[in-house]
């Protein structure tokens, strides 16, 4: 049997053809990668010019302006009418500018960029504010117009020392580097789907669907694994502990990690919490997950954005 055309998509056989050739035939095809359902999907797909600059320009307004004190770096990389979702800062590029100055004016702060994602127009940053005990965890995602900020969100924790921590991992440490690029879809469609059906529907049960044999936990009050998981979920509803994600407006997916910015409430539903959860994904699986848990009184907010 002979192996033939491949610019169709399609696989002929003929029977004129012996084995030897048929092996000789799907080698060429392997190496050609002709026949795989998803070819681009493992390529390790470099950003565009595009999101590299916008990766650039967040790093900079981040490194430069909020933390290094360069109000120069603002005015040229921030839109007048930045819209800001922060809870404490106020609307526009001269809120920001303001909040610079209050934080120059405490002595100022340190950053350390742990993951950078960008997608499109948006940038998330996952990072740590401050030293020693004093430490907050952060994400930070921007969306950005013709090279400039345009919008904000974000949300902070405190930082948990590893000795505090149930698994034993920190809030940060673990896989940093962006892989498989060609998968950005899918792995969004993955993870946003789990989002839905355990944390906004509440099917629980459905987790080892999305989870994988090794779950890598950063959440300091839930131990690795699947089961670790399932045993924290247990014990919120076994507590009375009323926790639930209401909606998920924000997500930023890049290859192997998708960030999902939800609002929920925890411990009541009287109080309003922002969850941002980062999760690494691998073969289809969830692999490894980030999160930062803030709660928010919204009456206290300078502006009329709201957190997302």
């Amino acid at each position: 049997m002979a192996l033939r055309a491949c610019d169709t998509g399609s696989i002929r056989l003929d029977r004129a053809c012996g084995l030897g050739q048929l092996m000789v035939a799907c080698a060429a095809l392997l190496a050609s990668g002709c026949g795989d359902e998803d070819p681009d999907a493992s390529a390790e797909l470099p950003l565009t010019a595009q999101e590299q600059q916008n990766v650039d320009v967040a790093t900079r307004v981040i490194e430069d302006g909020l933390v290094g004190g360069d109000e120069a770096v603002i005015n040229e990389l921030v839109r007048p009418d930045y819209i800001q979702h922060n809870a404490t800062a106020q609307d526009g590029r001269e809120g920001l500018l303001a909040f610079v100055e209050f934080i120059q004016s405490q002595g100022g702060t340190a950053v350390t960029i742990h993951r950078k994602l960008a997608h499109d127009d948006y940038v998330a940053l996952h990072s740590t504010y401050g030293t020693g005990e004093a430490r907050q965890v952060a994400f930070d995602v921007f969306r950005l117009e013709n090279g400039q900020l345009a919008e904000h969100w974000d949300a902070l924790q405190n930082w948990v020392d590893p000795g505090g921590s149930v698994s034993g991992n920190t809030l940060v440490d673990g896989a940093t580097t962006v892989t498989d690029r060609g998968r950005t879809a899918q792995n969004r469609e993955l993870v946003t789907s789990m989002v839905r059906d355990v944390f906004v529907e509440g099917h629980y049960d459905q987790l080892p669907k999305y989870i994988g044999n090794t779950y890598i936990q950063h959440n300091p009050r839930v131990d690795n694994g699947l089961a670790g998981m399932q045993a924290f979920l247990t014990a919120v509803r076994a507590q009375g502990v009323q926790m639930a994600y209401t909606a998920s407006p924000l997500v930023v997916a890049d290859g192997n990690f998708v960030l999902v910015g939800s609002e929920g409430y925890l411990p009541t539903k009287a109080n309003y919490t922002v969850f941002y959860d980062l999760f690494r994904v691998d073969a289809r699986k969830l692999v490894e997950h980030w999160d930062v848990i803030d709660a928010v009184d919204l009456t206290t907010i300078p502006h009329d954005n709201g957190l997302f």
